[in-house]
């Protein structure tokens, strides 16, 4: 049965909502909302094509609404709300259709979710799964935790934990304190991330990223919307914008070579020293350089449109 079908039975029968159906059907409806997938090279769809990249990472999302909702032993009781509590785990993995998710580390070892509403629970020695259809969750885990969450729709924080990978098709997304490495998939939205070590991956179909007291190697990809990014310290990476602009701040000693090619339309400013070369990328792009230090690392960005600022950032 597919999945718009799977919804409209369950609202017929009763078993889900007016207000939950609508939810559903719209996160189905956000997973496959961009265009067909334009050609290759640096042409005016690069940003359809990021959204496309950052679509087929999410195209089996829909999958949990049959997963959630098919087996033996779904609880149900909407409305109802139980405190949920099990030993410590390697891996914690979420599966949430509708409703928001708050994720945060501390220093107990044990884990403790607060859930509402229908939920499923598969548990082994290493591993806890918990699957819900709808309602807000909270989690309790140790700081050293790591997590995967695929959620459909809704808001997520995450706070203070080891690792976390994250795909949603849309909803806000807010993550701090992350010690190890942060991965994110969200198809509309806002995404904001503070204090982030280790590696950060994010991919964003549209929406802006802000991103603050980052010591993190990148890898950004973004189909529309701004980036805000404030550097701690520059490990290098990749930063890939189709359209929007990019706000760049980094250490005055960060020791990094910047690659930068962009639009030719648009604007550049940069409180480094800054060298166009005379490689042309694409007929309407054009390349520049910066070099801060002794180079240790590299940073690549390329931005199809929208204007570039770079600046030395503040000691705060």
């Amino acid at each position: 049965m597919e999945e718009r079908e799977r919804i409209l039975k369950l609202l017929e029968e009763g078993k889900i909502t007016a207000d939950q159906a609508a939810k559903l059907l719209e996160a189905l409806g956000e997973t496959y909302r961009w265009g067909p997938k334009g050609h290759a090279g640096f042409g005016p769809d690069f940003g359809e094509r990021i959204a496309r990249k950052v679509e087929l990472k999410l195209k089996d999302l829909p999958e949990l609404i049959s997963t959630s909702i098919s087996g033996m032993g779904f609880i149900t009781g909407e409305g109802e709300e139980k405190d949920l509590l099990f030993n410590p785990k390697d891996n914690i993995v979420i599966k949430a259709v509708s409703g928001d998710v708050t994720i945060k580390g501390d220093e107990d070892a044990n884990i403790r979710i607060k859930v509402e509403g229908g939920h499923r629970v598969n548990e082994t020695e290493k591993e806890l799964t918990i699957k819900t259809m709808s309602g807000d969750m909270f989690v309790q885990v140790p700081a050293t935790q790591k997590m995967i969450l695929k959620a459909a729709s809704g808001d997520v924080k995450v706070e203070r934990i080891a690792d976390i990978s994250l795909r949603s098709t849309s909803g806000e997304i807010d993550i701090s304190n992350i010690t190890e490495r942060t991965a994110a998939s969200l198809g509309s939205g806002d995404i904001r991330l503070e204090y982030i070590k280790g590696a950060m991956a994010i991919s964003l179909g549209s929406g802006d990223l802000d991103a603050e007291n980052i010591s993190a190697s990148l890898t950004i990809s973004m189909g529309s919307g701004d980036i805000n990014l404030d550097l701690e310290e520059c490990k290098g990476g990749r930063i890939e914008l189709g359209s929007g602009d990019l706000d760049l701040s980094l250490p005055e000693d960060a020791d990094v070579e910047i690659t930068i090619h962009k639009n030719k339309d648009s604007d550049i400013d940069s409180d480094f020293d800054l060298i166009k070369t005379d490689y042309e990328p694409a007929f309407d792009m054009e390349e520049y350089k910066i070099t801060v230090g002794k180079p240790k690392t590299k940073l690549y960005i390329k931005a199809r449109e929208g204007d570039i600022a770079i600046h030395k950032r503040r000691n705060i």
